[in-house]
């Protein structure tokens, strides 16, 4: 027997713009939970490469496995507080919309904001330290991006306590006045430590060809190393988040679950690359025993051999416990490759 057609008089008789939060709502929890598909994938073929090196990264293993599980935490809450809201309490007043208005400081979603703080917090120390690696443990370069985390972190605190307070939510007035400034800092943190990590890979790319030809150092300076490396995926969904909470536009709900996804992802993704020996380690300038600072140019373009070095046409290549006394000119990166 065919089920009855739908009839107009069962159609939700909500304002248009109460019924599109809803539905953003529910497809942002569903764009978050296929996102946290994907997190499973990448955490999995993480911890694959991890088994597989030659000592067991403790530290790295338990670095991820902490924001996956707050990655986790932050996922359940808002599927258990969609639940909430359209099973649970189906019979709240003004349904399941005035539980989603009213009910935002409901102790689930405070947790759920608290993962996700803690897990932003984590996974931009590790991109500042990224910096740090790739920068050839250069102090200076993370001095600006230290500062604005700690910024960052002080106005999340605050937006997720405003949040929490009763009748409170992300959108309150008293959430927005920390939330806006803390989405702009960590948008900006993003943003710099995205541009400081491609300049050191442009440098490095401009360098390396220079010396040994463009069919070299790909696999540390291509289009995919400058998105993995620099984490910029994060930086792009945090930029269209911020984007539409400063207009207060209703599309941005479906970034909040996806965002904590997306930021647990990128270092595993950078982990990968290192442990297949394609990302940016302190020793990817000494890969075979040698450092680009180096490579010296002799004016005699002869083929000669010395203990410690290797003259082929122009260039001279010395070992890293070699002394090379001559040459005109001196290629410096500053780091190993």
């Amino acid at each position: 027997m065919a089920p009855p057609p739908l009839q107009p008089e069962w159609a939700t008789d909500e304002p248009p713009e109460l019924l599109f939060l809803e539905r953003v709502i529910h497809a942002a929890v569903n764009m978050g939970a296929v996102a946290f598909g994907i997190h499973v994938a990448v955490f999995a073929i993480c911890t694959y490469h991890f088994t597989k090196a030659k000592k067991f990264p403790y530290w790295q293993q338990l670095y991820i496995t902490t924001i996956f599980l707050l990655a986790l935490v932050t996922i359940t809450c808002n599927i258990r507080h969609d639940q909430l809201s359209w099973i649970d309490n189906r019979n709240y007043p003004g349904g399941p919309l005035g539980f989603i208005l009213e009910q935002q400081a409901n102790v689930v979603n405070t947790v759920g904001n608290s993962a996700g703080l803690v897990l932003a917090f984590m996974v931009d120390s590790l991109l500042i330290y990224r910096c740090y690696v790739v920068w050839n443990s250069n102090y200076y370069v993370i001095v600006l991006p230290i500062l604005t985390l700690i910024a960052s972190t002080v106005m999340a605190c605050f937006q997720t306590i405003a949040a929490s307070e009763p009748m409170g939510s992300l959108w309150a007035d008293r959430a927005v006045l920390y939330g806006l400034p803390y989405f702009c800092l960590s948008m900006s943190l993003n943003m710099l430590v995205t541009t400081i990590i491609i300049t050191r890979l442009l440098i490095a790319r401009r360098s390396i060809r220079s010396v040994m030809g463009r069919d070299h150092g790909k696999e540390y300076t291509g289009v995919a190393a400058m998105l993995i490396e620099s984490a910029l995926p994060p930086a792009i969904v945090s930029a269209v988040l911020i984007a539409l909470y400063a207009q207060g536009n209703t599309a941005q709900v479906l970034f909040f679950p996806l965002l904590p996804q997306v930021q647990a992802m990128a270092p595993q993704l950078i982990f990968i690359r290192v442990m297949r020996g394609r990302g940016w380690s302190k020793n990817t300038m000494s890969r075979h025993g040698q450092t680009v600072t180096d490579v010296e140019f002799n004016s005699n373009p002869v083929l000669s051999s010395n203990k410690g070095s290797t003259t082929i046409g122009s260039v001279a290549w010395r070992s890293e416990h070699s002394n090379l006394e001559k040459g005109d000119s001196t290629i410096n990166l500053s780091t190993r490759v």
